[in-house]
């Protein structure tokens, strides 16, 4: 009996069930699959439920330069180069490059079976293993080939009827969407942890907090801000780098403070929504700040909002007291605060050795973070480091 199911973006894919609630749950399963061992998993489920066949092979190719990603109930092939010279003399992939768009085919509708007998291809790769029949669903997007899965039958068997194509076509839809889809959530991850990446290397401190006030994303030199603001720039500078993050107390009652004051009917008009934010200081830190920002995206109206929070350090030790200040101090946010202090010693006139001793580093450290100074501010030297100190 032809049943339907719906799918997320209001398609509905027909369903002819011939092992009854076997197949039902193993669709179930598919849908459920967020990464691609998950989906192999229950693509393999789904077939077996719904045909007899031998083996199932499964090849994704979603990028034109990247090499195939290969899944196989038997074992793999034995080189690269063997699967290369399988792709060659496929009589698939030359079918697939003539007519793209094609999402099921069976062997036996592209070669006559007395010609499949007497191809390397057969003596090759099919007959070692019992292989006589195969079929496979083709995957495409924009035109171009995404994958495939294919199904082998020994000749005991028998091929795939036409009863068999229709219930794969049918099926069709269902791989196609979960396929898509995690391929989707892997681009959408690959482009969160690349800005990730990039973010964490920033100069700027920055913190993003949850609505719980814990600790959601940080960037390393948050670290040491965070150290600035709950011990005091000197004493942080003397002290070992940390590991961990150790976000300011009276900046988390702030937050909190706000939090019960919140309306989510009027947060456009908040001034923590509006730019630039709300800046905070304490009294007993002067020149330390963090700028407040609250986030809610419209995109997202069913998360709570969260709060985005940027450490500046403005002590007078960075202003050089002439017109030049809002340069020097725009190259000297390229700095991370450890590299700042780097910087300020040897602007004072600071050895090497003198510099490694008050911050409690080694030579090395201090070398290496030297070589970085004068890589992010496109200098040549200590020289003119201390003449844009000074």
């Amino acid at each position: 009996m032809r049943r339907r199911s719906a799918s997320a973006k209001g398609r509905c894919f027909p369903l002819l069930c011939p092992s009854g609630d076997e197949l039902d749950q193993a669709v179930l399963q598919l849908h459920a699959a967020q990464e691609m061992k998950d989906f192999w998993a229950a693509a393999r489920a789904v077939l077996h439920a719904a045909l007899p066949v031998h083996f199932i092979c499964m090849c994704l190719r979603p990028f034109a330069l990247m090499p195939s990603t290969i899944f196989r109930e038997r074992a793999p092939f034995a080189s690269e180069d063997e699967f290369r010279r399988f792709q060659e003399l496929s009589p698939i992939g030359a079918f697939l490059s003539a007519r793209p768009g094609t999402l099921v085919v069976r062997l036996s509708d592209i070669i006559a079976d007395l010609e499949l007998q007497q191809s390397e291809f057969y003596r090759r790769f099919m007959l070692p293993c019992g292989d006589r029949y195969f079929a496979c669903l083709n995957f495409w997007h924009s035109g171009h080939f995404q994958g495939l899965i294919g199904l082998h039958r020994t000749a005991t068997q028998r091929d795939f009827t036409h009863a068999d194509m229709v219930l794969l076509a049918q099926l069709h839809p269902h791989f196609d969407t979960v396929l898509h889809r995690i391929l989707n959530l892997n681009r959408e991850r690959a482009v969160r942890l690349s800005l990730e990446k990039l973010l964490v290397d920033l100069p700027m401190p920055t913190v993003l907090l949850d609505w719980d006030l814990r600790v959601a994303w940080h960037n390393r030199s948050a670290i040491d801000a965070c150290a600035a603001w709950n011990l005091g720039p000197e004493r942080a500078a003397r002290e070992k780098r940390r590991s961990e993050i150790h976000f300011p107390a009276p900046l988390t009652a702030y937050c909190a403070n706000f939090k019960a004051t919140w309306n989510p009917c009027h947060h456009r008009l908040c001034s923590l929504t509006s730019p630039p934010g709300v800046y905070f200081s304490l009294e007993s830190q002067p020149g330390l700040r963090a700028l407040i920002n609250l986030l809610q995206l419209d995109a997202a109206p069913l998360s709570m909002p969260m709060f985005l929070i940027r450490f500046e350090d403005n002590r007078p030790v960075f202003c050089s007291g002439n017109g030049e200040n809002a340069h020097t101090a725009g190259l000297l946010s390229r700095l991370s605060p450890r590299e700042r202090d780097v910087a300020w010693l040897v602007g004072q006139g600071f050895s090497n050795d003198e510099v490694a001793l008050h911050l409690s580093k080694s030579i090395l450290t201090v070398k290496r973070q030297l070589r970085s100074i004068y890589q992010k501010l496109n200098i040549a030297g200590r020289g003119r480091l201390t003449a844009m100190l000074r």
